[in-house]
């Protein structure tokens, strides 16, 4: 089993559920479109799981310089 068969199938679930709930309103180009961007979702998702973190790994904290109004 290659690894673009998961993929491809994680994709035509999450499709056949757009096809369910909005198939009526959506025409052929439209469905293309929104497979392309399933396909990016799963792969982002994807290569987030692979990254694994342990409990001393902390979330990021933006930092946001405070300047007081004169």
């Amino acid at each position: 089993m290659s690894d673009d068969e998961p993929v491809a199938a994680e994709v035509e679930t999450m499709l056949a559920l757009v096809r369910a709930r909005y198939g009526d309103r959506l025409d052929a180009p439209q469905l293309a479109a929104v497979r392309t961007s399933i396909e990016a979702i799963v792969q982002a998702s994807r290569a987030l799981r692979a990254v694994r973190l342990t409990n001393a790994d902390v979330p990021a904290q933006p930092f946001a310089a405070y300047r007081a109004e004169p």
